[in-house]
């Protein structure tokens, strides 16, 4: 990741919620070497909540589906926070509803670059 991506994204407290142990690790292991602080992962909506009002990450990275429930109530709690999100999935746009679906979407497996890029930007677009 260039200079600039890595200044912006240093310190900043991202939270992850991916059901899938490997790919919330793998996720894990790149924010961690741009500098970021890992809050969670957790692999729950419910885990997620708690940890939004407790932690107050910067912004935050979606799975959609999590074990049989959706992460929809993360993206509306964070939406109404202000805090900015992006959604990482499988599947394509049109599966995304309500505020999943304005969020910038990345496919799976990571693509650690796009990741880079959109999570700097978001945050960076993010209300104050």
């Amino acid at each position: 990741m260039t200079g600039s991506l890595h200044d912006e994204l240093c310190g900043r407290r991202i939270l992850v919620v991916e059901d899938e142990r490997l790919i919330a690790l793998d996720i894990q292991d790149i924010l961690e070497r741009w500098g970021c602080i890992v809050v969670g992962p957790v692999a729950t909506a419910t885990a997620a909540l708690a940890l939004i009002a407790d932690e107050c990450p910067d912004s935050a990275i979606l799975d959609v589906h999590l074990d049989g429930e959706s992460s929809e109530p993360v993206a509306v709690a964070l939406q109404a926070s202000g805090r900015s999100f992006l959604v990482m999935s499988a599947y394509p746009r049109n599966h995304l509803t309500g505020a999943l679906s304005i969020a910038p979407l990345l496919s799976k497996p990571v693509d650690e670059k796009k990741l880079g890029q959109e999570l700097s930007t978001v945050i960076r677009d993010a209300r104050p």
